[in-house]
């Protein structure tokens, strides 16, 4: 699904060049549900950017979907991510003046698609994280929790590949927090690979498999038998 081979990424200004990633290698296979954990700095968000299409690397190779991306234009990148990627972000990112139908509604207005699949679509993903019954109410009417729920159904309407979560818990309170892991998993039972970033490692514990990455490149990569077993 995903596979990595020795990607470098600096970041550089006129005083001083960051290594954020270096000679990083990682493969995920379809169906997986891998968390990424690691101290501030270490690299945890360039990884996830650059997975995601967000942003370029300076020389490695990174295969998604067997499909080489190295050279790929900002319009193909964009249209391969609108296809193959869903995306959770730790803020949320509702836009405030849309109803939750609309919000989820936004990565489809870009594919072209007949209002009858759209509608379909929007209730289904609304329904499959149970708030189907409030598709009409803004953001500001719903707590944290729920918030994360619209942005995990808008990340699911496209029917994507795979899903990049960055800290999607990190706003949540614990028992919130357990029940959009709960939620994830349930999305991976169901075959949806996900990557998701995280600094909590008991949430990281309750996922198939955990890297840790430190300084750019990865100090761990653990199979948490418990899990991959359920």
């Amino acid at each position: 699904m995903l596979n990595m081979t020795k990607i470098n990424k600096r970041f550089r200004t006129e005083l001083v060049q960051t290594q954020a990633l270096a000679d990083f290698s990682l493969t995920v296979q379809e169906g997986e549900f891998l968390t990424v954990t690691g101290p501030s700095g270490c690299g945890k968000t360039t990884f996830l950017n650059i997975a995601g299409l967000l942003e370029t690397f300076d020389s490695g190779q990174y295969l998604l979907d067997g499909q080489d991306v190295s050279h790929l234009s900002d319009f193909q990148r964009a249209k391969l991510r609108n296809q193959k990627i869903g995306f959770i972000f730790q803020s949320f990112n509702l836009m405030p003046d849309l109803n939750l139908f609309d919000n989820v509604d936004v990565p489809l207005r870009y594919r072209g698609m007949a209002a009858s699949e759209r509608r379909e679509r929007i209730e289904r993903a609304l329904e499959s994280v149970g708030l189907l019954a409030r598709k009409k109410h803004l953001p500001s009417q719903l707590s944290g929790g729920q918030q994360q729920r619209v942005a995990i159904a808008r990340a699911l309407v496209g029917e994507p590949r795979f899903l990049l979560a960055d800290e999607p818990t990190g706003n949540l309170d614990s028992h919130t927090a357990a029940g959009v892991m709960e939620l994830l998993q349930q999305i991976n039972q169901q075959g949806t690979t996900i990557i998701m970033v995280t600094h909590d490692v008991g949430l990281a514990s309750r996922s198939a498999r955990n890297v840790h990455i430190l300084d750019g490149r990865i100090q761990s990569d653990v199979i948490n038998s418990e899990s991959a077993a359920a």
